[in-house]
């Protein structure tokens, strides 16, 4: 008998623990790929020593599981899926076929780009399809390196043999068992789901955003290094969907696009550089449409339930209507730390993504010598915000993890906002002068609950967004209040921005116009920044504003403009709805599909786009289009040629 049920045992558990033991063969497979990378381009790396190799090790673990989870799906579900067929020659072959052929196949890309890296400088991803797409003497350079590299053929070769050698059957014999064995093995196949999606995913919970090229960040001190960190394999199929980005020419050349719109902003040296410190808070789903005094200026006067910030945008530099690039939060925050706007998809998300990248933090503390820190109150790498923190300038990263108290966890997201904007504010207070933190806030989200003492203390509002609004107003009123008295206070510059917006229920407020206008404030404690300006202002306008602000004297590229010297009339904003272009300035909005404009509107007045002015034949509104479509174009053929080329700083 007890023979017996160690068989069935061992019939029953045998298919998994095998695809286990294949799993277990391809991560050493990716780590030795990891160290031949790293040995053939060592120099390369001059700054790695053995600690930060072996904490880049660590991290590309993550990469090689989401990597092997893409590539064996198939293999797993021919030897997990519950059929008495399985046990069939024929089925163990093909299962063997989809296990050995595409990882063969992944670790052979992995490493020829060993060998391109050196020219490339990133890892490989899905553009190099299109990029050599019309090379047709390919093979030649293939059979070139290949006889160059004649050891890492000979490995090639070596991973292949062990992939057939150690190869573990997941199972011996044509499967016979009842309905008990139909259950059971139904049971493991449904149990193995979640992991393998969590592995593609890069981690488990609803609040971890797939793992994206961005997060290797985390594990390096400089971005080439995340090369190191990655395997070819999960670049790949995380650009295999990637939209290739388009090169306008509508300017012959780029000095004619720059006399239209210069990214490159280049301050007076001379300007007398002030060390104040910088305070960037940006609030989850904070729409215009939550606040009385914005809706009041804007036309459309509501109820709001940000009283806090209503008072203090009174005593702050704030503009009529400030404008969202996009929708969600990683389009969000590379537009308020580093002047790139969402166009065709978030940039962190591309593989255009590089290590030259260079934001408001970055600016500060490699030439100013400021502290920095971000804070997030969610899992360190929910939303590939610390990847994102990390390679924009931030040298310290605060999450829920580093919190350590999950008293104040809301059950959902992260840490209720009230306590870590405490958290947030001593941390401020430990930061050396001169210091930027930012804030990125998190309970205003869904499921739109509030901590149980404030549920009846909180307006209910007409939707449940509302009570969230207010509840971080309230935080923002304590932590305001907190912050008055430290001796930092008076010294500051505080930035408060939304990332976007969420739910409205003011039709004005979800249209093409107002779904995207947000708070945009500009506020200094002892009064030098102040004012209600008929202009506009775009996230992309902060970190240049705030530069200007400082009196910081060197060049940088931001695709926005500095609020303080430009006129109210030259101020825009630039964001997308779908794929045509919408482009804002001087109260007016332009509909551009790429290739001709389709519209103009007098916005203002008109938030629901319902009256085309060129359909009114008018010239003076055909003139007007007709420069506005000017300035978009240059915009657009600075913003995607700079992103393509690789040119976001001041001197590529």
């Amino acid at each position: 008998m007890a023979r017996s049920s160690t068989y069935r045992f061992k019939e029953t558990f045998q298919p998994l623990l095998s695809v286990l033991r294949n799993l277990a063969l391809l991560l050493v497979i990716y780590t030795v790929c990891r160290l031949v990378f790293f040995s053939l381009n060592r120099a390369l790396f001059p700054g790695v020593d053995g600690s930060l190799l072996l904490r880049m090790m660590r991290g590309g673990l993550r990469f090689d599981i989401a990597a092997l989870m893409f590539t064996n799906v198939v293999y797993m579900l021919l030897a997990l899926l519950p059929f008495r067929i399985r046990g069939t020659r024929g089925w163990q072959v093909a299962t063997k076929t989809a296990f050995v052929v595409p990882n063969f196949i992944a670790f052979a890309i992995d490493l020829a780009d060993a060998v391109y890296f050196p020219y490339s400088n990133r890892r490989t991803t899905c553009t190099v399809f299109k990029e050599f797409g019309g090379d047709s003497n390919l093979g030649g350079i293939f059979l070139h390196e290949a006889l160059a590299h004649w050891y890492l053929v000979l490995l090639g070769a070596l991973i292949l043999f062990l992939l057939i050698r150690l190869y573990a059957e997941p199972f011996s014999r044509k499967a016979d068992y009842g309905w008990k064995g139909y259950l059971s093995h139904t049971a493991i196949l449904v149990a193995v789901l979640y992991p393998i999606v969590a592995g593609m995913r890069g981690g488990f919970g609803g609040d971890v955003r797939p793992i994206a090229l961005n997060d290797a960040k985390l594990y390096c001190e400089e971005p080439l290094q995340t090369a190191v960190v990655l395997n070819t394999a999960f670049s790949m199929y995380k650009t295999v969907e990637a939209k290739e980005f388009p090169r306008p020419d509508w300017f012959a050349t780029e000095a004619e696009a720059r006399a239209v719109f210069d990214p490159v902003h280049t301050p007076d040296p001379q300007a007398g550089f002030q060390a104040k410190n910088v305070v960037v808070i940006v609030l989850e789903s904070f729409s215009a449409a939550y606040s009385s005094f914005l809706t009041e200026w804007q036309g459309d006067a509501h109820e709001g339930y940000m009283p806090f910030l209503d008072s203090l945008m009174q005593e702050s530099l704030v503009f009529r209507h400030s404008f969202a690039h996009d929708k969600i939060s990683i389009s969000a925050l590379p537009a308020v730390m580093t002047g790139i706007p969402m166009v065709i998809e978030p940039y962190f998300l591309t593989p255009y993504a590089n290590d030259k990248l260079r934001g408001l933090a970055t600016e500060l503390v490699e030439n100013e010598g400021y502290s920095s820190a971000f804070y997030h109150g969610a899992q360190r790498q929910s939303l590939g915000l610390a990847g994102f923190a990390e390679s924009v300038g931030f040298r310290q990263q605060f999450s829920r993890e580093s919190y350590g108290n999950e008293a104040d966890y809301d059950g959902t997201w992260g840490i209720w906002d009230e306590p870590f904007f405490r958290y947030f504010k001593e941390g401020l207070d430990a930061l050396p002068e001169p210091f930027i933190g930012s804030i990125f806030s998190l309970t205003s989200h869904h499921p739109y609950h509030v901590p149980p003492q404030y549920e009846s203390v909180l307006p209910d509002g007409r939707i449940p967004m509302h009570k969230c609004v207010a509840y971080t107003d309230m935080v923002l009123r304590k932590f305001f209040d907190s912050c008055s008295r430290e001796p930092w206070y008076r010294n500051t510059l505080f930035v408060i921005t939304g990332d976007h917006t969420n739910r409205i229920d003011i039709p004005s407020y979800n249209g093409p116009v107002g779904g995207n206008l947000i708070p945009i404030i500009f506020y200094t404690p002892d009064g030098s920044l102040k004012g209600m300006r008929n202009g506009i202002a775009q996230q992309t306008d902060i970190q240049a504003t705030v530069l200007s602000y400082l009196g910081y004297g060197h060049p940088h590229v931001s695709f926005g403009v500095d609020l303080l010297t430009t006129p109210d009339e030259d101020t825009f904003a630039f964001y997308q709805r779908g794929d045509v272009y919408q482009f804002v300035q001087d109260g007016y909005l332009l509909c551009f599909d790429g290739e001709k404009t389709i519209g103009l509107y007098r916005f203002a007045d008109d938030m629901l786009l319902e009256h085309n002015l060129l359909e009114d034949g008018d010239s003076e509104t055909a003139a007007r289009a007709s420069r506005m479509e000017t300035r978009l174009k240059a915009y657009l053929q600075q913003l995607l040629t700079r992103i393509v080329d690789d040119r976001l700083t001041p001197v590529s």
